[in-house]
């Protein structure tokens, strides 16, 4: 995983780097998933970091695709992670033909 951003989209209200937050999204992703191997787990498929204003939760879509939302606390975690299932769902669909899988 590079950490290169192929979509986003964003309410306007927040003036993130998401260039920066993705590559250090991906090295994160990389070091858990390599923790997990070492207790013995195939993988972790979801990490979720949480804040005092806003929490990332960040799910692997394809083995070199992440999804990462940010999202604040007027959100439910059961609500978000519901939803992003949906949406791994849909982009597999649309990238799983070309990539093979």
């Amino acid at each position: 995983m590079a950490g290169n951003i192929i979509a986003s989209l964003d309410n306007g209200e927040n003036q993130h780097d998401i260039y920066s937050l993705a590559a250090l999204a991906a090295g994160n992703f990389g070091a858990v998933s390599t923790m997990a191997k070492i207790i013995g787990e195939e993988e972790f498929s979801l990490l979720f970091h949480k804040g005092q204003k806003e929490s990332i939760h960040f799910s692997k879509v394809l083995s070199d695709f992440l999804l990462i939302t940010i999202f604040g606390q007027e959100i439910s975690l059961g609500f978000l992670r519901l939803k992003v299932a949906e949406a791994i769902e849909k982009i597999k669909d649309n990238l799983g033909p070309s990539l093979g899988v």
